[in-house]
């Protein structure tokens, strides 16, 4: 029994023929159903929105219900393929980089690499959710990914709204009855950098549907006012490294904006950042002021110079174990003994996602992340400068969203919060997903 698996260059279309038998098994690029693009759309906001709401998806109960949800959803979209014959599936080229890490965290279980074998593999089960909801996102045709951004955009507008009420009505706990061990509530995340994280890839998902080519008036207003009430709680949460992930965004969209000449575009994103800086020091009571002057001197604060001090302890963890790492998910368990001060404090996390994968999964992990974002920015870029109005909502959108979660990454774990990791891994797979903008790929059907 054979196969030829031709690659069809520039199309991203992926033709697996067995030629013996009566069925042919292909991957193409065809155009999924309306039905089975809404049972996407509606999977996938389903789960990330449950994620969110239940705290985060930090608690066991909530991760079990995001990894089963997301094993259905892939098993309900790909059944009924496998049944006919016809596996239809869009390439990324975040592929590669993913499925390399993953075969080294199965290495690490395996080979009985891991500090901890049990621990990697409840991480690495985790990550098999996440690559399950970026697979299902990189399916999306134009009008599917569209929705999928609408829901998310205005479900980010809620959750905001949410956070601020609760936060002028403070008494302690989520929801005002669920109490929090420890961190600053706001909204439903118990710590509020996590919150700032979740806003950083929310918010500019209506401002990219506000300034989309060809919208009106009403509904650039409409969108306008979601997206800076939410920018607006990243200030107001207090989370230093959330505003620094915010100005990024801002530095970062305005580039692109610049670099296709849309002077406009440029001076309407001014706008929307005044806007915001009023509305964030009318409503923040002067924290925000204490945030900015918290920045003038960072080492004189402790929490900058706590993590700093992590960061020096976390690269002699890398240099006792530098190829594959320590194991996914062992960092809390082997860092008590290279820590350098005394504390009677638990260190979860190294507050940097850079350095805890280099730590957990050595230069071989580490390598596959930076491949990641490579290609992720690469293909980001390249759909931005397509001319399609859906391509803008599509791709600077999602990018611009990503870029302030890997940017907060350095001074916190946001990736490492369940509910934020997978709505990173969706927009990475529908910003990096390569768009038709010429319609369906008709040769490819009469492939099929």
């Amino acid at each position: 029994m054979g196969f030829s698996i031709p690659i069809r260059q520039g199309s991203g279309t992926l033709i697996a023929d067995r030629t013996p038998g009566p069925r042919q098994l292909a991957f193409a690029e065809v155009r999924p159903s309306g039905a089975k693009q809404s049972i996407l759309v509606v999977g996938l906001s389903a789960t990330l929105i449950f994620a969110v709401l239940a705290f985060g998806c930090t608690d066991p109960w909530a991760i079990m219900t995001m990894e089963v949800v997301s094993a259905l959803l892939l098993l309900l979209w790909i059944w009924p393929q496998i049944s006919s014959g016809h596996l239809n599936m869009r390439a990324s080229s975040l592929w590669a980089p993913m499925v390399l890490f993953a075969l080294l965290v199965v290495v690490q279980v395996v080979f009985g690499l891991s500090a901890y074998v049990h621990v990697t593999r409840v991480e690495l089960c985790k990550y098999a959710a996440y690559g399950s909801l970026f697979l299902l996102a990189t399916q999306f045709q134009r009008a599917g990914a569209h929705r999928l951004l609408t829901i998310l955009a205005s479900f980010g507008f809620i959750v905001a709204l949410f956070a601020l009420v609760q936060d002028l009505t403070y008494n302690g706990k989520i929801y005002w009855f669920w109490p929090a061990v420890s961190g600053r509530i706001f909204g439903p995340y118990a710590n509020n950098s996590h919150y700032a994280g979740l806003m950083e890839m929310l918010t500019p998902l209506p401002l990219a549907l506000a300034m989309t080519q060809g919208a009106r008036r009403h509904q650039q207003l409409l969108w306008f006012v979601p997206g800076i009430l939410m920018a607006a709680t990243i200030v107001v949460c207090g989370s230093r490294g959330g505003m620094i992930a915010l100005v990024a965004q801002v530095v970062f969209l305005a580039g692109l904006f610049i670099s296709r000449r849309s002077p406009r575009k440029v001076w309407t994103l001014f706008a929307v950042c005044v806007v915001t800086g009023a509305f964030s020091f009318w409503i923040g009571n002067g924290r925000m002021l204490k945030q900015l002057d918290s920045l003038q001197d960072p080492l004189t604060n402790a929490s900058v110079t706590s993590r700093l001090t992590i960061a020096k302890d976390s690269l002699r963890m890398v240099r006792d174990r530098p190829i594959a790492g320590w194991g996914l998910g062992l960092f809390p368990i082997v860092y008590p003994q290279y820590r350098s001060f005394s504390t009677d404090l638990v260190v979860n996390q190294a507050h940097n996602d850079y350095v805890q994968a280099l730590v957990e999964t050595g230069i071989l992990g580490f390598a596959c992340v930076v491949w990641f974002i490579v290609n992720l920015y690469r293909s980001g870029i390249r759909n931005f400068r397509t001319q399609s109005r859906i391509a803008t909502a599509r791709a600077w959108g999602p990018l611009v969203g990503c870029t302030g979660i890997l940017v907060h990454s350095f001074s916190d774990f946001n990736l490492h919060i369940p509910a934020n990791a997978a709505l990173f891994f969706v927009l990475s797979g529908i910003a990096s997903e390569r768009q038709n903008l010429k319609g369906p790929d008709q040769s490819a059907q009469s492939l099929v």
